[in-house]
């Protein structure tokens, strides 16, 4: 057994030991003492136990876009959780990409990551079509408007989302988590295009506003999986 498998069974034990029946709850305490003992586990590692990571893809490798960030934040605020932007080998080993881990008790960075991803999706359709349409005469500034755009939309989705608060307890474990794999970290450089010249940069905002008041994420859990989707 190793200590990852010897942690589960602490944790089980330490539940167990809850019990309302005196002797059972002796029992799993002294095999949960037993077992720390043995695999030197320090109580902030049980902590930490009880939180989990999910990862999903950024459309940078190191510095990401402000809007992207900010759809990240929103996510964050939507589910409970930590966020750290952090970068990993791709599938293939040839490549590396950035993107955010999700932090928080499970299943929730599996919703969290899972809800982004298709946000992230769908902004980026919103981005292309705008480019497509919109900016298609544009010579200069083309990015930086589709950036504002990409804000509005953004903002505009923001105002449906409802922050939630972890429990005490998930809290903990969260902190206990961040402690011990990200106690270092540096703050995010994220990514800001400016506009040149005289250009209304207010009307890109508002036109991705108007875009993104449509956009409606789903915050139940049905089934295991949450669904973020643009309203009809």
């Amino acid at each position: 057994m190793d200590k990852e498998t010897a942690i589960k069974k602490i944790r089980k034990c330490m539940a167990l030991a809850k019990s309302s029946e005196p002797h059972e709850a002796a029992a799993a305490m002294r095999q949960a003492q037993k077992l720390m003992e043995q695999f030197s586990v320090e109580h902030p590692e049980l902590l930490a136990a009880g939180a989990a990571e999910e990862w999903s893809k950024s459309s940078a490798s190191m510095h990401p876009p402000r809007y992207e960030v900010n759809l990240a934040s929103l996510i964050c605020r939507a589910f409970g959780c930590e966020m750290v932007f952090k970068r990993q080998l791709s599938k293939s080993q040839l490549d590396i990409h950035g993107g955010y881990s999700f932090i928080a008790t499970a299943p929730i960075p599996e919703i969290a990551a899972y809800s982004f991803t298709v946000l992230r999706r769908q902004l980026a359709a919103a981005r292309a079509d705008y480019i497509k349409t919109t900016l298609k005469r544009y010579r200069k500034n083309k990015t930086a408007a589709a950036d504002l755009f990409c804000q509005g939309w953004v903002l505009a989705a923001q105002r449906h989302v409802v922050s939630v608060t972890p429990t005490e307890e998930q809290s903990a474990s969260v902190s206990a988590y961040m402690q011990l794999h990200y106690a270092e970290t540096s703050s995010l450089q994220s990514r800001e295009r400016a506009l040149t010249g005289r250009v209304d940069g207010e009307n890109h905002v508002g036109r991705g506003w108007d875009e993104g008041k449509n956009a409606r994420l789903n915050q139940g859990v049905s089934g295991g999986a949450a669904v973020a989707a643009l309203a009809e």
